[in-house]
């Protein structure tokens, strides 16, 4: 990412340090949680920069669940 892109990041993280874990996986990030982010810190986000964080986001998750997978799968190779 550009350096000029990097508050992305630092707005991303911000994000996901929020979410609570779900039973089966990470929680995408609401737009509720990102209207009250918004709110509480006063950041302006454009719509570019949301789809951005919505595309970071959804990737974040599925490499979260294929990294789970790939635990479950030792584990269960380990217990045999």
């Amino acid at each position: 990412m550009p350096d000029n892109g990097a508050f992305l990041w630092d707005w991303f993280w911000e994000l996901r340090q929020a979410q609570p874990p779900g039973f089966s996986g990470p929680v995408p990030i609401s737009n509720i949680e990102l209207s009250v982010w918004c709110q509480l810190t006063g950041n302006i986000v454009r719509r570019e920069e949301l789809a951005i964080l919505r595309a970071m986001d959804a990737r974040f998750c599925v490499e979260i669940e294929k990294e789970s997978e790939a635990i479950r799968a030792r584990d269960e190779c380990s217990i045999r």
